[in-house]
């Protein structure tokens, strides 16, 4: 798959020295503990066997991996100590943490509830949620359509409008209740604002000229298996952006459902007791 080029990701950091320089004296002020685990996972001889399931990624490096329409099915969904890796995630999930990742290239479809990002560094990510919290995270680009971003505890943190087009994103908007023509995403709050403990900027707003669209398309039989069509985004973008660069990422979907087994996305309290749910439509209805 091809990595978009940016701050960040599988195609490599693309800042100035002195800027990048400047956020790592961030990280190293406020994340020592963080660094170390960073380097102790960069020995190869230590490092952990990467770790796939239905809702979690962990200890990939160098990978490309992907969820497609119906195999998360509104769970959460953990990524977990990944390293230059493309991350496509297209389907819909309740919640979403994203911890311990470098250098990585990350598409979220929207998400009902809430994205943590934690501990990560110099990465690329696209999402759409009801709120996103980063802690402890540098160097990142992250193109956002939410109702407000928070940040905590982290320095070089570039905040821009979502940037992708997918097939099947616009139901997958409707599907996440989020609507497209409401995005706050440059309404940042700061919890550390005016510590100069952390490297400041602790965040700022991506010039409109540094905009990049993100396309995916989809190739192989999966795709008709799929049949979601060309890619879409609801998401309206301002005149200035007609003509920003764009990059494009091909996925394969599997020609069979990796995860045709029913499997629990949740459970609920009924009649006194925890029943277990299946299905996005029982877990959002009401009692």
């Amino acid at each position: 798959a091809a990595s978009p080029k940016g701050r960040g990701g599988a195609g490599g950091p693309g800042v100035d020295d002195a800027d990048a320089a400047h956020a790592d004296a961030g990280a190293e002020q406020a994340a020592d503990a963080g660094a170390e685990s960073d380097a102790e996972s960069d020995d190869e001889a230590d490092r952990p066997p990467p770790v796939e399931e239905r809702t979690c990624f962990r200890h990939f490096v160098d990978a490309s991996l992907s969820r497609f329409d119906g195999d998360l099915k509104g769970a959460n969904l953990e990524l977990d100590h990944l390293n230059n890796c493309e991350v496509l995630i297209l389907d819909v999930t309740s919640q979403v943490t994203i911890d311990k990742c470098k250098n990585c290239r990350i598409l979220l479809a929207p998400v009902k509830g809430s994205v943590f990002i934690r501990d990560s560094k110099s990465c690329m990510i696209t999402l759409a949620c009801q709120q996103l919290r980063t802690r402890n995270c540098f160097h990142c680009d992250v193109f956002v359509h939410t109702l407000g971003p928070i940040v905590e505890t982290s320095s070089g943190i570039r905040f821009e409008r979502w940037n992708a087009s997918y097939p099947g994103c616009a139901a997958h908007f409707a599907r996440a209740k989020l609507d497209p023509l409401v995005n706050k995403w440059s309404e940042v709050y700061d919890f550390n604002e005016g510590d100069d403990k952390i490297a400041q900027p602790h965040w700022s707003l991506m010039p409109p000229e540094e905009f990049l669209n993100w396309e995916v398309r989809f190739d192989g039989p999966g795709a008709d298996r799929l049949g979601l069509g060309e890619p879409d985004n609801p998401v309206p973008l301002p005149e200035e952006y007609a003509e920003a660069e764009m990059e494009e990422s091909v996925a394969q979907p599997p020609a069979v459902a990796q995860f045709a087994e029913r499997v629990p996305i949740g459970k609920r309290m009924i009649d006194g007791k925890f029943v277990l749910i299946y299905d996005e439509a029982e877990m959002d209805a009401k009692p």
